[in-house]
């Protein structure tokens, strides 16, 4: 009795952080696989089974187009915290004067509210009374306002916007994982006649790659979930040009009152996510 005892005491150290799992997570997931397949509004509740109804989107040309917009969202977006966190990464890892202070301006943008920066970004851009248009004018760089919310640029601007959000989170992960680095690694590199980009390259992205792919699993699993900052700066428009998948969800729920739909939309992104993780992790294996 006392072995069995012993052997389940492991278990039962991790039992509430399972439950409380369960209540937080499963619950609510088991809840959206139901209404996918379902009949579902926000008024009258369940009304009836609808099978794969709700699926039909999948084969709408609509929403092909907030799959691609998605897309190109996740992946600049991504692609561009990475290139511009691990600049700044590696400057930051350098002694230069005031790089304590440095480092912490680095992690505001991170530590804003998404509603408060999405509000302060909709005024700065504004194209009437924005303060990047009133600077624009000012130097004479533009003859006229940009309209960087309009239907042409918009994509751009809120991908530039994740970017500055997202980027911090990289940054600091990055410089955590640079004090892992042996300074002996770097000298032996240096005495066989390594250069600063051969060095990068052939010794710290091997070295790195762990933080690189939770990273990026993090980030991209982030970025297709967020619906505040852009939502606060463009509500999905101008004209669809940046309703992504956490915008079609939210309008599916609260604009056409249909929660089945809403939910079938998520668990398709729920797989989504899934899906690119698991190429990430699979593309890391290889490679080692």
């Amino acid at each position: 009795m006392r072995n069995i005892g012993k052997k389940s005491l492991p278990y039962r150290y991790i039992l509430p952080a399972v439950i409380f799992l369960t209540i937080i997570f499963g619950i609510p997931l088991i809840n959206m696989i139901w209404y996918a397949f379902a009949d579902v509004d926000i008024m009258s509740g369940f009304k009836e089974w609808v099978g794969l109804k709700n699926f039909s989107f999948l084969i709408d040309p609509e929403f092909r187009k907030t799959l691609l917009r998605t897309l190109i969202w996740v992946i600049f977006g991504v692609a561009g915290i990475f290139i511009y966190g691990m600049s700044v990464a590696l400057a930051l890892n350098k002694p230069i004067p005031g790089r304590n202070l440095f480092r912490i301006l680095v992690i505001i943008p991170w530590l804003i509210p998404h509603a408060f920066a999405g509000t302060i970004w909709t005024w700065m851009l504004n194209s009437n009374t924005g303060l990047v248009n009133a600077v624009l004018m000012k130097t004479g760089l533009v003859s006229q306002p940009v309209s960087f919310l309009g239907e042409e640029l918009a994509m751009a601007t809120v991908i530039f916007i994740r970017i500055w959000k997202g980027a911090p989170f990289l940054i600091m992960s990055l410089l955590s994982a640079f004090q892992t680095i042996p300074v002996e690694v770097e000298e032996a590199a240096t005495i066989d006649g390594a250069g600063k980009i051969q060095y990068f390259r052939k010794v710290m992205v091997p070295l790195l790659k762990p933080v690189l792919v939770s990273s990026g699993i993090i980030l991209t699993a982030w970025t297709i979930t967020i619906f505040d900052i852009v939502y606060i700066i463009t509500k999905g428009g101008p004209s669809h040009a940046t309703e992504i998948l956490s915008i079609s969800i939210y309008n599916k729920a609260f604009i056409d009152n249909d929660l089945g739909a809403s939910a079938a939309i998520s668990l398709f992104a729920m797989v989504f996510i899934i899906v690119l993780g698991y190429l990430q992790m699979r593309s890391q294996n290889k490679v080692e």
